[in-house]
């Protein structure tokens, strides 16, 4: 006798394939059969007529490791649960709690306590196997596919150093890479605008790149750039993997538009263009740097490079306040950036930075930035996501602009005293809710075959997450196929699961067949959709109905089931 058999659904295999109707036996912790199953008996039967049945949904790109040693993880997590996730890629962006060692752990702790970690975090570990053993032990609501990140790695090298490294250096944080590989990670993550990661050079990533390649890893990385100097960050992320021999995971995809003074009047004329837009169809605002970029990206691919990229389905991006700051503010990590704000002189030439500074490569040089969100895309478009601390708790939600207008100050003044007061604690939502004329500027190059699906959430300790955390997979599957008409249902299953999977190697999972893991989501084509908002960022989604996990019923009727954590750590063999 079987253990679960589910009737009557349509299947999306997660192929790209046209969905069919089948029944799907479970038995253990693995698919046993996809067909024609009325004659089996099974222990537990569950009706799916005018439902499809979909694999578990893989988030391709998270900070999720980052969390889960809070005393409230299992339920941090349940918004992935109940909108499907059942595998997430961790340690992207550079950013890991491990490794995590005595030698200059209290710059990586100041780091990722700008990132959401508990300010008490004590770690129980110090190298990669140790952070696995934790992590096994410690029981987790979804598979998690671990990356070997390398900030904690240049951090214990090279503690706050703004330098390129020696070559003994360089051969400390290769033993290190190769450390993390041997423990089982499925690659090799950066982040490449963020402390430490923008001091490195080209030829340091590629050393290390190299390490995790000839192990059989991937490259994933936030690249140097995502504004004006895009292009050339894809194009330097596209030479790392060819002189590494590593397939490349491009995260995030996105470009923000240099608005400079014209973003405070788009943001007031925002509303007006999309009455417009539902009367007579409007171009989206032009980003010919985006295409750029695309463009090499295609040439990659026309050369047989492999290539793969990943979006967020959203006009929106989260991140910590340290970006609102240029690169050399930022030295010796995010207490360092407080101390230098709380100083008059200091501070008056971050300031005149952030007035003037435009991205130029490459960005390491003394003066260059890649990344002036506010001088791109102007206060209008910030607003605080979370604090620290209680007695800020009523900015959450609220613009930089308008929370400095209340408090008498400029805006710069204001998020730079918040930053301080805060100990750099605080994380920022930038951009402009989701609208159908904002959304072109990004779904003009969604179609692309080669892009997932992540939802890149931050969890701050306090405070909400971004929208992605409660609807980023919906989202897709609703907004994006019944609303925009950009995919087909079954492109946009392959895209969130069959496409991801792929990516690291998973080959059994992504995928509704015979053997497979049971990794499985039971949804509703003409009701799913995302309801989490810019203003409303917790709300739950509509039409996701039961999720399985390794076998186990985790979401039954939208709720999740309470009980063991069903998840895993995915080790590479």
């Amino acid at each position: 006798m079987i253990d679960m058999l589910i009737q009557g659904a349509t299947v999306i295999d997660g192929t790209g394939r046209k969905g069919f109707r089948a029944d799907v036996a479970l038995q253990g912790d693995r698919i046993a059969e996809v067909g024609n199953l009325s004659d089996s008996s099974a222990r537990e039967v569950l009706k799916a007529d005018g439902k499809a049945v979909c694999p578990g949904f893989i988030n391709i790109h998270s900070h999720d490791d980052l969390y889960v040693s809070r005393a409230d993880y299992l339920k941090l997590f349940e918004p992935y649960l109940r909108q499907g996730i059942t595998t997430t890629v961790i340690s992207n962006c550079g950013w890991s709690p491990s490794p995590w060692f005595r030698k200059n752990g209290h710059i990586l702790k100041g780091l990722l306590f700008s990132m959401g970690i508990s300010a008490d975090a004590a770690p129980e570990w110090e190298t990669q196997q140790d952070f696995h053993g934790y992590l096994s032990a410690r029981g987790l609501p979804m598979n998690f596919v671990p990356l070997v990140a390398h900030g904690p790695i240049r951090i214990a090298v090279m503690g706050e150093e703004n330098r390129f490294c020696t070559p003994a250096e360089l051969g400390e944080m290769k033993a290190l890479v190769r450390q993390g590989m041997e423990a089982g990670c499925w690659g090799f993550s950066t982040g490449l605008t963020y402390f430490p990661g923008v001091y490195a050079h080209t030829d340091e990533i590629v050393e290390l790149a190299l390490v995790a390649g000839k192990m059989g890893g991937r490259y994933a990385t936030h690249v140097r750039g995502h504004g004006a100097t895009y292009p050339l960050a894809v194009e330097e992320a596209l030479e790392i993997a060819r002189r590494s021999g590593c397939g490349v995971q491009l995260a995030h995809v996105f470009c923000a538009p240099y608005l400079g003074l014209f973003a405070a009047p788009l943001y007031y004329l925002v509303g007006v263009l999309e009455a417009v837009n539902q009367v007579v169809p409007l171009p989206g605002l032009p980003n010919g740097v985006l295409k750029k970029a695309l463009r090499k990206v295609d040439q990659a691919l026309d050369q047989g490079q492999d290539v793969g990229m990943d979006f967020i389905p959203y006009v929106l991006g989260n991140t910590t306040v340290t970006q609102l700051y240029p690169p050399w503010a930022n030295k010796g990590g995010t207490a360092r950036l407080v101390d230098r704000l709380r100083d008059p002189a200091t501070r008056a030439r971050i300031r005149q930075d952030v007035e003037r500074l435009k991205p130029r490569w490459p960005h390491w040089e003394e003066g260059s930035w890649s990344d002036n969100y506010l001088k791109s895309l102007g206060w209008h478009m910030m607003q605080i996501l979370s604090v620290a601390s209680d007695r800020n708790r009523f900015m959450e939600g609220r613009r930089i602009l308008d929370l400095a207008r209340q408090a008498g100050k400029d805006p710069f003044e204001f998020i730079a005293d918040l930053t301080v007061e805060e100990s750099g604690s605080v994380s920022i939502l930038f951009g402009l809710p989701p609208r159908p004329w904002t959304e072109k500027v990004f779904t003009s190059i969604q179609g692309h075959p080669a892009l997932s699906v992540g939802a890149d959430t931050i969890f701050a300790e306090h405070g909400a997450p971004p929208p992605s955390g409660y609807g980023c997979f919906p989202r897709i599957l609703g907004h994006y196929v019944r609303d925009l008409g950009l995919y087909s249902i079954e492109n946009a299953v392959h895209r969130c699961t069959g496409l991801s999977a792929s990516r690291f190697g998973l080959t059994d999972r992504g995928k509704v067949e015979k053997g497979a893991h049971a990794d499985l989501v039971i949804f509703d084509p003409a009701t799913v959709r995302d309801r989490a908002t810019m203003e409303n960022p917790t709300l739950y989604p509509e039409g996701i109905e039961h999720v399985i996990l390794n076998g186990k019923r985790v979401v039954r009727e939208g709720q999740t089931v309470s009980g063991q954590p069903a998840g895993r750590l995915l080790l590479r063999s």
